[in-house]
């Protein structure tokens, strides 16, 4: 019960955003969802997403 109290207050403070573009790794990124190939022998990803305007 305290789990979705304390879920329901999180959420609460998040919304659903467009995805206008993603960087990953330096290079720019097709679509929202970041391809296994991108991923491959890496440790580490560095993601910079932008966002549309409502």
């Amino acid at each position: 019960m305290e789990d979705d109290k304390q879920f329901d207050l999180i959420k609460s403070n998040y919304k659903e955003m467009k995805v206008s573009k993603m960087i990953v790794n330096g290079k720019e990124q097709e679509g929202n969802v970041i391809s296994a190939e991108v991923t491959k022998d890496n440790q580490q990803l560095n993601v910079t997403v932008y966002t549309q305007n409502e």
